[in-house]
């Protein structure tokens, strides 16, 4: 059936075609492990998802300390990964118009680039998720790993990358003891940021390589 709008002719669907395209869409994703917002990111941040075996996706949780964007745990184990995308597009025309703008007299600092500051803002990250020394006046920030260079290449088709190992701050997650977080940078692309929260290293050391390349840029 149609109607007319506007000059225009458009199709009018019947409930049933509707209800059952919206169901359709609904169980594509779950499947798929990603929700709308997550699915937006990974696209925009030329990235490509495929969901680990054995693992479903889980609510996620607000907190004051890192958004993300996907959670997923394991089916039999007390394994948990997060993963919050950051697109960098949006970010560096930003950047490049204040650069380009003198009249505000502000100076942009080359440094600040998006693709230039990954490893600041991962510092950054580490401080905001990780369990910090209650009597420290400075609180202390976990030591990170960058990786070889061709191999973040090869492996992740990124141009950096790096990793770290602490104990979660409760408001990031009260349910695990240990974290490793991951983090890839391609210029132009995204920063990527992923959480595996587990309580045991033999879980850890278990269900990391089926997990570990699962997100990674095109």
């Amino acid at each position: 059936m149609y109607y007319r709008k506007s000059g225009h002719l458009i199709r009018k669907y019947n409930m049933g075609q509707t209800l059952t395209a919206i169901l359709f869409l609904l169980i594509s994703s779950v499947a798929s492990g990603q929700n709308p917002r997550f699915h937006s990111v990974v696209e925009e941040g030329l990235l490509s998802f495929k969901m680990p075996e054995n693992f479903d996706t889980v609510p996620v949780n607000p907190n004051r300390d890192m958004n993300y964007d996907l959670a997923i745990k394991s089916k039999t184990d007390s394994f948990e990964i997060r993963y919050a995308i950051r697109p960098l597009r949006k970010r560096i025309e930003h950047f490049e118009k204040m650069a380009a703008d003198t009249s505000n007299g502000r100076k942009v600092f080359a440094q600040a680039h998006p693709n230039k500051s990954y490893q600041t803002v991962f510092v950054t990250v580490l401080h905001n998720t990780s369990l910090q020394p209650q009597a420290a006046t400075t609180p202390a920030i976990p030591r990170f790993g960058a990786f070889k260079p061709e191999a973040v290449k090869n492996e992740f088709n990124a141009d950096w990358g790096a990793t770290s190992g602490y104990a979660p701050r409760t408001t990031f997650d009260s349910n695990y003891k240990n974290c490793m977080t991951v983090t890839l940078h391609k210029d132009d692309a995204a920063d990527v940021y992923i959480f595996y929260l587990f309580n045991d290293k033999e879980t850890m050391m278990r269900l990391m390589p089926s997990t570990f390349h699962a997100m990674k840029f095109k």
